[in-house]
């Protein structure tokens, strides 16, 4: 049984052929990406909730590191392992050094603090729209080819009509079908890039929120726990002595997260 489209695309010339084996490719492409961040983007959304849920359970930023790892690789179990590390720094850092000016010694921690978890998060953000920007490119190229064979088609069935003389549909109707298959072939790949790509923009930048929002708490967080680490209640004493002694046993930090 004769499939209508499929003929007229065996039956077009050899530049409606190249246009639509493009475009073809480039739906092949694209449909590849949207199922590939359509199945990470969910699995980021849901670890990311489940590791907030067990953070908020946490008596201390330590105990980050007995989550369990499926959670800590998610995007915000990345920034709360990088935030536990450094937790854990500036405590080694006090146990190492000689600090006589606290205040002076926790500020430049804390400035430190911030610019790694800053660093870790810029770099997690990036990871997020692998591919999203070939969707945006289809979403604006493929109407453009479709167009083109589109207009190729015409020409074609002028010049066939310039040729035989007459405008009857026998004679029209090579180029007309050459000009609606691309045409069509064009929006076919044009649609739903442009969909997706708004689509996933809406679910990354949701992503980013929850994962900034984290870092902003997970670095106040670090500092409180710090201070109380640090001072008594009256903030007159030191007691950092006990804390360092927590931290002596720990073995020397991996690099932390890039």
């Amino acid at each position: 049984m004769d499939i209508p489209v499929v003929d007229m695309i065996l039956r077009a010339g050899w530049v409606a052929r190249s246009i639509n084996l493009m475009l073809l490719f480039f739906s092949f492409v694209s449909w590849a990406i949207i199922f590939n961040r359509l199945a990470v983007l969910s699995s980021i959304g849901r670890n990311n909730k489940l590791f907030k849920d067990k953070y908020d359970t946490l008596s201390t930023v330590s105990e980050i590191d007995k989550i369990d790892t499926k959670l800590i690789n998610a995007p915000l179990g990345q920034l709360g392992k990088n935030g536990c590390v450094e937790y854990k720094r500036i405590f080694e850092d006090a146990r190492m050094q000689s600090v006589k000016d606290h205040n002076f010694f926790l500020q430049s921690q804390f400035a430190m603090v911030s610019e790694h978890l800053e660093s870790a998060f810029l770099g997690l953000v990036k990871s997020l729209d692998k591919g999203v920007f070939f969707l945006a490119m289809m979403s604006s190229i493929a109407p453009f080819l479709g167009l083109l064979g589109t207009v190729w088609g015409i020409m074609n069935a002028f010049f066939a009509i310039g040729n035989q003389g007459s405008a009857s549909l026998p004679v029209v109707a090579p180029g007309i079908a050459e000009a609606l298959i691309t045409t069509i072939m064009g929006l076919a790949v044009a649609i739903p890039a442009l969909y997706f790509y708004n689509y996933f923009n809406h679910k990354i930048e949701r992503i980013e929120n929850d994962m900034e929002e984290f870092k902003d708490i997970l670095f106040v967080r670090i500092k409180r726990e710090t201070f109380n680490n640090f001072y008594t209640e009256a903030h007159t004493a030191p007691r950092l002595q006990p804390q360092m002694q927590q931290f002596q046993q720990i073995p020397p930090q991996q690099p932390r997260f890039q």
